[in-house]
């Protein structure tokens, strides 16, 4: 609801300013109850020198009469006419600070909803840029059809800048938004700002430890790669990769976690990695960071056998099944607490969704849609199994959860190990 209320908003006739009466602070009532965010501690503190007076938190560098201010910067308005020309000469404000409230107000809580929001200028609003998602799409997958040596950079191009705002947008225009009340808006307002802060808030050290450890393999695949001459596949995928042949007749059954540790390009490892880090740290906060581990692993191996069983004979590499898993992992918690979890995360999940699946259509002669749906399918069917041991936020997890997550980074580590002894035998040979 986040875009909807923005948009609302925006044509308000009330100035910022004067809307804030002394003393009051609007969005106190609507705070959310019972939740791990549910606490305003998430604001940005204002600092000891700040307190008591009118200001602003600076969000771009900015020159206002003479004087240059730097984004993060703090400056103090001596009244409200003064802090009203300051909001209205900087680029762009980061926050306000009012007197009587020790908390730094973000631009998504400086005006609440005063009104229910209109079906049809909504849609209006939205349609333009509907249209605009729609036609980079169509250009995106034309120019990969007609120039095939740029398949994957108008593949790619396509889906972030045409495919993921046309299903985004989309979304938003069948929301039926005029069926919230004026109180529905607020509250969601503030529990989204909430929420968006306390999961910033987490800290996200293991997941970047794990990326940088499947950076690491990479690494060593590319020295590898570097050193030894070859014809046809590279002798680090040939050494540890999914090679379907090797699991199926020789026994090699290892093959279907180390395959999920490694990757083909530079490209394919960026963008696991920005995947891996933006759905690990949503399980992590939602969930428990065991339970990301546990859903990582356990997809590997779901995706890696959906790929020799149902997938083409191809070799088959990267860690999409185990982030695909999370996603799945993610729709389930976030269908057991949609009441409580803000709206907006369900439907970017679905949205990632949607995008994944079409672009595994277009792209289906280098995806391996079949690892895609057997890691997705196994975190849906972990969510499921797990749905009435799942707690919202829970820091504290059961001692079988612990055991297992324990068992699965144990395999995991195990997993790297191999990794680097088969890596470090081709090396060797190829020295």
């Amino acid at each position: 609801m986040e875009n909807t209320a923005a948009t609302d908003r925006d044509d308000d006739d009330v100035r910022i300013l004067d809307f804030w009466r002394e003393g009051e602070v609007w969005f106190l009532d609507c705070f959310p109850k019972d939740r791990p965010w549910a606490d305003e501690s998430y604001l940005e503190e204002v600092p000891e020198d700040g307190r008591g007076q009118y200001g602003v938190k600076v969000a771009d560098y900015a020159t206002v009469d003479g004087q240059r201010y730097q984004p993060g910067e703090l400056v103090i308005a001596e009244s409200r006419e003064k802090l009203r020309y300051l909001a209205a000469h900087l680029n762009r404000v980061q926050g306000l600070v009012f007197p009587w409230y020790d908390r730094i107000v973000p631009p998504t809580l400086w005006l609440p909803h005063r009104r229910r929001i209109e079906l049809k200028p909504y849609r209006k609003q939205i349609e333009p840029a509907l249209l605009k998602a729609f036609f980079i799409t169509c250009l995106g997958i034309a120019v990969a059809f007609v120039y095939p040596q740029y398949l994957i950079l108008a593949l790619i191009g396509a889906m972030h800048f045409g495919l993921y705002p046309l299903v985004q947008n989309s979304s938003d225009w069948f929301k039926r938004v005029d069926r919230y009340s004026v109180d529905d808006l607020n509250e969601q307002l503030t529990n989204g700002e909430l929420f968006r802060r306390w999961l910033l808030s987490l800290s996200t050290f293991p997941i970047k430890v794990a990326i940088g450890i499947l950076a690491l393999i990479f690494v060593g695949q590319i020295l590898v790669d570097k050193d030894t001459s070859f014809q046809g596949l590279p002798p680090s995928i040939e050494a540890a990769a999914l090679m379907k042949g090797e699991v199926t007749q020789n026994g090699e059954w290892w093959r279907i976690v180390t395959t999920g540790l490694m990757h083909g390009s530079l490209l394919h490892i960026a963008f696991n990695g920005m995947a891996l880090f933006s759905l690990g740290r949503v399980v992590a906060a939602l969930a428990n960071p065991a339970y990301l581990v546990i859903v990582f692993l356990l997809t590997v191996i779901t995706g890696s056998l959906a790929s020799i069983y149902l997938g083409p004979p191809n070799p088959s590499v990267g860690a999409s099944g185990g982030i695909l898993g999370c996603l799945g992992f993610l729709l389930v918690v976030n269908r057991k607490f949609h009441d409580i979890i803000p709206s907006y995360l369900n439907a970017s999940l679905i949205q990632s969704t949607i995008v994944i699946a079409v672009f595994g259509l277009i792209g289906s002669m280098f995806i391996d849609n079949a690892a895609h749906a057997g890691g997705f399918l196994g975190g849906v069917a972990i969510g499921l199994v797990c749905y009435p041991w799942l707690r919202l936020g829970a820091k504290e997890k059961s001692p079988l959860v612990t055991s297992v997550a324990w068992g699965c980074g144990i395999i995991l580590l195990a997993g790297v190990a191999k990794v680097g002894w088969e890596l470090w035998q081709v090396g060797s040979v190829g020295g």
